[in-house]
């Protein structure tokens, strides 16, 4: 078993996709170190990373107030557990830190996987374990845009093609990006000039400052050094009025996020922006876009619920 710091992690972090990659039970683009890794240094930066790996199996956690956790443990998306014999790892790294009795928080497990079974056999006799809660996103499976679109109701279809023609008839064009590294800060700056006059900025919940903007301008540039960046603008006489970000691992599309300028929502350009990427992604051979945690319009977009469960595992 090889311990593993914040930079130590960095220096393995393709091992690491690699591995997240190869196993069907974790989210494959958040269980990723371009995920975990800015969230931990935009939220986190001053707790203990206390990650391990063996061969391929990885347990990638931090400590925080004497409990481990995953480097993203607010949304739960991301598993700390990556890798055939993670569960084997986890017990040894338990073992070796023992007499801190420290609860762990473990997120992103499937609830009938294997892993979840695996837990329970391994850390049952050391451990009191309990659900602490369930994390449900909405995927929209891609294969074309028609039968795409075939799978939503006649009513958001209707909804959705006269968005799109209201907002072009209004002027709105779009401009797709996959910027590369040395581009990535000049698109993130457009993303915040068009977030700072959405309702999200106007009401305090905006990405645009604290931690969340820090978080995705570390995230940006990672994503554009393995070409996953994807950011669509909607523009009008040459100014941007919207954006949707959003980040690729293989044929799996993360939706990030998205904004538009709050004067134009009379013209539905969240939905046109929504419908231009999924036509985008489409093309570009995309399989599955995960459109991310609860809300009313993922659950449109979205015919797929993925739940994942979060555990506690108190020593006993």
């Amino acid at each position: 078993m090889q311990w593993l710091d914040r930079s130590g992690l960095e220096r393995c972090a393709a091992e690491l996709d690699r591995a997240v990659e190869r196993d069907p039970e974790v989210d494959p683009f958040c269980t990723r170190s371009d995920w975990i890794l800015p969230f931990h240094d935009a939220f986190h930066a001053g707790c203990e990373v206390v990650a391990a790996r063996q061969g391929g199996s990885f347990a990638v956690l931090g400590e925080e107030s004497g409990v481990l956790r995953p480097l993203e443990a607010m949304w739960g998306f991301a598993s700390p557990l990556v890798g055939a014999e993670a569960v084997e790892l986890l017990a040894e790294c338990l073992a070796q830190r023992a007499e801190r009795r420290e609860p762990l928080y473990l997120s992103g497990i499937p609830p009938q996987g294997l892993r979840a079974r695996a837990l329970i056999a391994r850390l049952g006799a050391s451990h009191t374990l309990s659900v602490a809660g369930l994390t449900v996103r909405f995927v929209a499976e891609l294969d074309t845009l028609d039968r795409y679109l075939a799978r939503r109701s006649a009513k958001q279809r209707a909804n959705l093609r006269r968005a799109l023609r209201r907002a072009r008839a209004a002027g709105i064009e779009f401009e797709a990006l996959a910027p590369e590294p040395e581009s990535c800060a000049a698109a993130y700056a457009r993303v915040l000039a068009v977030e700072a006059r959405s309702w999200k900025a106007a009401s305090g919940n905006g990405v645009d400052r604290g931690p969340m903007r820090e978080f995705y301008a570390r995230m940006f540039p990672r994503l554009a050094a393995r070409g996953a960046l994807r950011v669509l603008f909607a523009r009008r006489d040459g100014e941007d009025v919207g954006y949707l970000s959003g980040g690729l691992a293989g044929a799996h599309f993360r939706g990030l996020q998205f904004s538009f300028d709050e004067r134009l929502r009379p013209l539905g350009v969240g939905n046109a922006l929504q419908l231009e990427m999924i036509a985008r992604l489409c093309a570009e051979g995309a399989r599955a876009y995960d459109l991310g945690g609860q809300s009313g319009y993922k659950a449109r977009f979205g015919e797929r619920e993925v739940a994942t469960l979060a555990l506690v595992a108190r020593p006993r």
